[in-house]
């Protein structure tokens, strides 16, 4: 990180304590920009306020006074600075306000805003004599610095190290407007012929006079300027002037010999490489970029992740993300329910399928539970005929001429190997119930014909009976 300072299209930085110009620097983003505000765009105004005033009340009547009496636009907006010096005869501070419309800011550092993007500090020029001190080996007393070059021209008031106030004086645009030159031509003839009449031409002798009008306007504007700040700050003498012009003034003896005779120390200060007011500037601002007295409106972006930008993709991305998380757990809970009921489908099918089978295996059970039933009817019935059987072939075992007729007709019923159901006498007529399966059918009537062998007569059937279950039944009636 370095901090550069910028000054019509010159870079300038502090490098191991020495003020040295940079050539096409490649800037950084880590680097800290600055530059300065000349005076003569500045509004100043003084004015005095008590000191039983808060700071918050003197902030409000500064602010209100410097409005009303300095004939600032309310409808522009304006950067603004209150400098407060204690007046020591009086109970009142001194209040030098110092503004700049916005818009003329905006004017003078577009250029540097192209390139930069944005302006760290911008410091007010005549404080920036701060440094003075740390360049040269001077002491601290009540010193005057006086610029002069082709943009700016001005004094700046110091009491021990402290900035006083700042005026402008005539600068050299009107100059050069009335000698018809150049800034370059006018520093070569200021150079080389300054304020020595006999190095004019006399066809040079009008611009020689222009000359020597201005330096002595000059001149006699910074007496007034200094005896402004004598009186209103109650000070016994100004004792040093340091006078810095970017050029060479031939004949300026003179006038620094007028300061002496007066008690005043008139010092002319070196030209180098560096014009002074952008050495100093280098250092000031390097010193108080941080906490100092900033005009600048152009701030620096900061960074990305805090800017609007970055927070509302943020919160999108957040939501977004929230939004996926729930989404993804909501799939992870949808994928884990659509397994478990691939689970619940898959027993439902095998715990269906059993039941489908037992349901068949219950029909087949039914079917043979019916078959069974019906077979048990039967057998039931059939025992409950052999009962009836027994118990009327008892009877007729009772009797004996029944008992000859029963054995008789019972190895006949063996002999045809055919079945009763029922057997009864009434009187002479017996009725007995036979049945036999399909391939004994015709046995039916071989017994027929063994009652007539045997002497029985009238025998006689109703028909022979063809079951379901592949029996023959039939009725046979017969007389003893």
């Amino acid at each position: 990180m370095s901090v550069l300072y910028i000054k019509d299209n010159n870079y300038y930085q502090e490098q191991n304590g020495e003020v040295v110009k940079i050539e096409n620097p490649k800037i950084s983003r880590k680097d800290v920009i600055t530059s300065s505000v000349e005076l003569k765009n500045i509004i100043t105004y003084t004015f005095k306020l008590p000191k039983t005033l808060s700071p918050e009340q003197l902030n409000s009547k500064a602010e209100i006074q410097f409005y009303e009496n300095a004939g600032l636009d309310l409808n522009k907006n304006f950067k603004t600075f209150y400098i407060k010096t204690e007046l020591p005869q009086e109970e009142s501070y001194l209040i030098e306000a110092i503004a700049i419309d916005e818009e003329k800011l905006q004017h003078i550092f577009k250029p540097i805003v192209e390139k930069t993007k944005y302006i760290d500090f911008i410091s007010f020029t005549p404080f920036v004599f701060e440094e003075f001190w740390t360049i040269f080996d001077k002491p601290k007393k009540i010193d005057a610095f006086v610029y002069l070059d082709e943009k700016q021209s001005f004094v700046s008031l110091y009491k021990n190290g402290q900035y006083l106030y700042a005026k402008t004086l005539p600068n050299l645009q009107e100059l050069l407007k009335n000698i018809d030159q150049t800034y370059e031509e006018f520093i070569q003839t200021i150079s080389q012929k300054g304020l020595s009449r006999e190095d004019y031409k006399q066809e040079d002798m009008l611009t020689m006079q222009q000359i020597e009008s201005f330096i002595s306007d000059y001149f006699a504007s910074i007496n007034n300027r200094l005896s402004y700040g004598k009186n209103i700050f109650y000070l016994d003498e100004i004792q040093n002037i340091y006078f810095y012009a970017p050029f060479t003034i031939k004949g300026i003896q003179n006038i620094k010999s007028f300061w002496d005779a007066s008690g005043v120390n008139f010092e002319i200060l070196p030209i180098e490489e560096i014009n002074l007011l952008d050495k100093l500037a280098t250092k000031y601002n390097s010193k108080n970029y941080k906490n100092g007295n900033n005009f600048s409106i152009f701030h620096r972006p900061p960074p990305f992740f805090k800017t609007r930008t970055f927070l509302f993709m943020l919160s999108v991305l957040v939501s977004f993300g929230l939004f996926l998380g729930d989404s993804g757990y909501r799939f992870y809970q949808n994928t884990q329910l659509k397994n478990q009921l691939q689970k619940l489908n898959k027993i439902y099918a095998q715990k269906n399928q059993t039941l489908s089978q037992m349901q068949k295996i219950d029909k087949i059970i039914s079917a043979k539970l019916k078959l069974y039933n019906k077979q048990t009817n039967q057998i039931n019935q059939q025992i409950s005929n052999y009962k009836k059987i027994l118990s009327n072939a008892l009877n007729l075992l009772n009797l004996p001429k029944t008992n000859t007729d029963f054995i008789q007709i019972s190895k006949l019923l063996q002999k045809n190997k055919l079945k009763v159901f029922s057997i009864s006498k009434t009187g002479d007529v017996f009725k007995i119930d036979v049945y036999t399966t399909q391939k004994n059918r015709k046995f039916i009537a071989i017994f027929m014909d063994d009652l007539s062998n045997i002497g029985y007569k009238n025998i006689q059937t109703n028909k022979i009976t063809n079951t379901k279950n592949n029996y023959y039944i039939s009725l046979i009636r017969f007389e003893k």
